[in-house]
């Protein structure tokens, strides 16, 4: 009779721990700087709700000439010349159709350029622009990689998956 306790108590106690087990497996965390964008660009940016996310034209398109380097490809070429034709401001929303550049491509871009402050961030709530933004990159174990970014005081902003796992 005690030994059936005995081995449920164990089975027990070595789920618990073994479900205990993280499933992200590493994250990279810091804090950023974003620098202004110059009044007379035109911009390109996102907005997901929470926030209103700008950058200059001009660097997302010196992203994509950098990728026609590496691969010739018609797609990204369809998006160096959709951009270079826009004449003013565009911003788009997350939850509807992008048109001929999937919001994939343009995430990975924004991506590249929050990281390096290049962009202009509004958080829609509060109506302010911010300075400094928190980043937090994870990657789980089968794969699959996010990036977060959060505002001064821990409110979420955007999310970008930037692969998925198995």
């Amino acid at each position: 009779m005690r030994n059936p306790i005995k081995i449920l108590l164990l089975t027990l106690i070595l789920g618990i721990s073994s479900c205990s087990s993280s499933f992200i497996v590493r994250t990279k965390e810091k804090k950023i700087t974003l620098i202004s964008l110059p009044a007379d660009s035109i911009k390109v940016g996102l907005d997901n709700g929470k926030a209103i996310i700008k950058f200059n034209r001009n660097d997302l398109v010196e992203l994509f000439e950098s990728d026609l380097k590496e691969f010739t490809d018609q797609r990204i070429k369809s998006y160096v010349d959709d951009l270079k034709s826009l004449k003013s401001d565009k911003i788009y929303i997350k939850d509807k159709t992008i048109g001929t550049l999937p919001l994939s491509e343009y995430e990975l871009k924004f991506h590249t350029l929050i990281l390096k402050g290049k962009a202009e961030i509004q958080n829609k709530k509060t109506e302010e622009n911010l300075k400094r933004i928190k980043y937090k990159y994870t990657r789980d174990k089968l794969g699959g990689e996010n990036a977060y970014f959060y505002s001064g005081n821990g409110v979420g902003l955007y999310e970008i998956l930037l692969a998925l796992g198995e």
